[in-house]
């Protein structure tokens, strides 16, 4: 029996709260939300393709959750720490700004060769 690792992958929105002039911020346009989920479904074809069944990836909106919006995490994007989205893996949060799509793949692979090491 093999215990496969589960590596979760979460994408934290907060549109909005990029700086500058809200009269002007692409992160509240139809076109931001649309490109947005297209990297996220890009994302999760791209590790499942790498990594079958040993991922799974979450977009969180934290206007719409602020339990989530209150975690440590979640305040990194409240108090423009860091700017959306926030790409957190197992936790951690790993990058801000944009969907790296292939250095998340890569991320995930180096996680999950990890876990696997340590469950041998």
């Amino acid at each position: 029996m093999t215990n496969k690792a589960l590596v979760k992958v979460r994408i934290l929105d907060l549109p909005g709260v990029s700086g500058g002039c809200a009269c002007s911020n692409p992160t509240l346009t139809p076109e931001y939300a649309a490109m947005l989920q297209q990297k996220v479904a890009e994302l999760r074809a791209a590790l499942e393709e790498s990594y079958p069944g040993q991922t799974g990836v979450e977009y969180v909106d934290l206007r719409e959750h602020p339990a989530e919006k209150d975690s440590e995490v979640g305040q990194l994007l409240a108090t423009k720490k860091y700017p959306p989205p926030l790409v957190v893996i197992d936790g951690e949060a790993k990058f801000a700004g944009s969907i790296q799509v292939k250095k998340i793949v890569k991320e995930v692979g180096t996680i999950l060769v990890r876990m696997n090491k340590r469950s041998k």
